[in-house]
């Protein structure tokens, strides 16, 4: 099995019982990655939404840690049971306790206004910007080729804690492999997935670390609107900035825009940062 299709796997979820389901966690000795762990969330809700509702947003909390090579244990309950909208509560715990609760909701599409926000002048950065990854906490070992990745990831300005950037940044995703055989959703969820890619560090950009300091981040919530379908075989833009930081806290946004200029979705989040003195 390839990594795009390991990957692609471990963003679902195994159904357990009506309202229970398991996902995979993270392999690597390093973190689980939020964006996992949000996705499995849509994923296990989706599970329990009819087919004809479409997916809107998600709005989730990140509450604790998550434990690498332990399976997250992931209950959804019925919020909501409208004919528009179906609302569920999704709670994603390991050993007992909670690590992300989200609630997210499906609508049923229906003709009405529509516009969104005119895609900026963008240009897809040089080849040699490029990073390889099998997933988000792996990036591709230097003994293998780019076949042997998931994900192009490619950023223009990379982030320097010596020096004082703008708060924004764009970070452009493409799967390394054919992915005739996904379906849309699976194209959903690797969006999703790639939705919390850097978000934190967004609104470190303009300010300073030195080395007598150590850094802490963490996220600590994360909403997504979902619009057009994705299609992750081609290139989609993650335009992202920062309006503020305070009090250890620094809030980043995010527009997704396809290679066409269709706007994907839109993201926000609130990250937990501060440097503390080593000594």
């Amino acid at each position: 099995m390839n990594a795009l299709n390991q990957l692609v796997n471990a963003l679902q979820v195994t159904k357990i019982s009506e309202r229970q389901f398991t996902g995979e966690a993270s392999n690597n000795d390093f973190h689980v990655y939020g964006g996992l762990i949000l996705t499995q969330a849509i994923d296990a809700s989706k599970q329990c939404c009819p087919d004809n509702y479409a997916l809107q947003s998600l709005h989730g909390q990140f509450l604790r840690p998550g434990i690498v090579k332990e399976k997250i244990d992931i209950r959804v309950d019925n919020l909501k049971d409208g004919r528009r909208f179906k609302v569920f509560n999704v709670y994603c715990e390991q050993q007992g306790n909670t690590i992300f609760f989200a609630t997210v909701t499906f609508h049923l599409p229906e003709p009405s206004f529509e516009h969104t926000r005119e895609v900026p002048t963008l240009s897809l950065p040089a080849e040699d910007k490029a990073s390889f990854f099998i997933d988000r906490t792996t990036p591709l070992p230097k003994d293998k080729t780019p076949d042997d990745a998931a994900l192009e990831v490619r950023i223009e300005e990379i982030n320097q804690h010596d020096a004082e950037l703008k708060p924004e940044q764009i970070t452009w995703f493409k799967t390394t492999d054919d992915t005739s055989a996904l379906t849309q959703w699976q194209h959903t969820l690797l969006l999703a997935y790639c939705s919390d890619w850097n978000m934190p560090t967004v609104a470190l950009r303009p300010h300073t670390i030195s080395e007598q300091q150590k850094l802490k981040v963490a996220s600590l919530d994360h909403s997504i609107w979902f619009y057009q379908q994705a299609q992750l075989d081609n290139w989609a833009a993650h335009i992202k900035d920062s309006p503020a930081a305070q009090d250890g806290r620094g809030h980043s946004r995010g527009l997704f825009y396809s290679a066409n200029g269709d706007l994907l979705a839109c993201v926000n989040q609130e990250s937990f940062m501060v440097a503390l003195d080593k000594s």
